[in-house]
């Protein structure tokens, strides 16, 4: 038995195969070794993990994982897998690597990860070369949905939105400012709290500054991230995560109004890694 797993800033999927069939699926809290520990990685697999199998019978394990992109974390990630999947082969590498094997297989292409946070990079069919830094919720993250939530509160809360978003954002959300407050500065998974708003952007996308929010999100991102491709018309970028799947009219209108082109978009990666570690043929080790 092999484990392909996926894991974002809000979820991991893991999908258990044998002889390259999924036999099982579950899915737990994201898994960061920035910010999760032995402890919690244990605690998300002892409360998820499927009973009638066994863990001792799984073999290899593939974690594709935001943070994971330094060796010492990924060895780190794998040290944690290691207690509860005792008899594994353990590889922990970044989630930029698993979306752009599940996008480009052996191609090369801008692999673009918009999700509750983002990653930009170049694959070169092999390997990823990164032009621009991943800074994270605080700094960065241009074009997710961290991004996005961080800039609807801040228009919310400096009185920028309209009367009618204003009234329905309260009705939804606790948004009194001593709460918005403490769940970014105080409590567990900022990020995942920033991006929970990116559902009621999706519902009202028709209004004007809601629909700027989101664009000019995806223009810092063009801007930092993809701007610094000097053949970038050229090259073909792809797109995982939900947020930019979810809004991909949004992002394909500022792609032709500054003359690049997403040549695919794929929410969910998972599937496609599944057929990238079982083709025939394919050395993934």
């Amino acid at each position: 038995m092999i484990i392909i797993a996926d894991s974002g800033a809000t979820k991991t999927d893991w999908k258990i195969l044998e002889e390259a069939k999924v036999v099982a699926s579950f899915e737990t809290i994201g898994l960061n070794p920035y910010f999760n520990k032995q402890e919690e990685f244990l605690s998300a697999l002892n409360q998820n993990y499927p009973r009638q199998i066994d863990p001792e019978n799984v073999r290899e394990i593939y974690f594709y994982g935001s943070g994971c992109d330094a060796h010492e974390r990924g060895q780190e990630v794998a040290q944690y897998l290691g207690l509860f999947f005792s008899n594994a082969k353990i590889k922990a590498v970044s989630d930029a690597l698993g979306a752009a094997r599940a996008l480009f297989k052996r191609q090369p292409g801008i692999v673009a990860i918009l999700g509750t946070g983002s990653n930009i990079a170049y694959y070169d069919g092999e390997r990823l070369t990164n032009r621009t830094p991943s800074l994270g919720f605080v700094l960065g993250d241009e074009g997710s949905g961290a991004y996005m939530g961080c800039e609807l509160l801040r228009a919310y809360l400096y009185g920028l939105l309209d009367p009618d978003i204003a009234r329905k954002l309260k009705t939804h959300f606790n948004v009194e400012l001593s709460h918005v407050l403490n769940m970014v500065y105080s409590a567990p998974r900022p990020s995942a709290y920033l991006a929970s708003f990116v559902p009621f952007m999706l519902e009202n996308i028709n209004n004007p500054t809601i629909y700027s929010i989101v664009k000019e999100s995806f223009v810092e991102l063009y801007r930092y991230h993809l701007a610094v491709y000097e053949n970038l018309a050229d090259l073909p970028i792809g797109v995982t995560g939900s947020v930019g799947c979810l809004f991909s009219s949004v992002l394909n209108s500022v792609a032709k109004e500054y003359g690049f082109k997403i040549s695919l978009y794929l929410q969910y990666p998972i599937t496609e890694l599944i057929k990238y570690h079982t083709q025939a043929g394919l050395n993934t080790r």
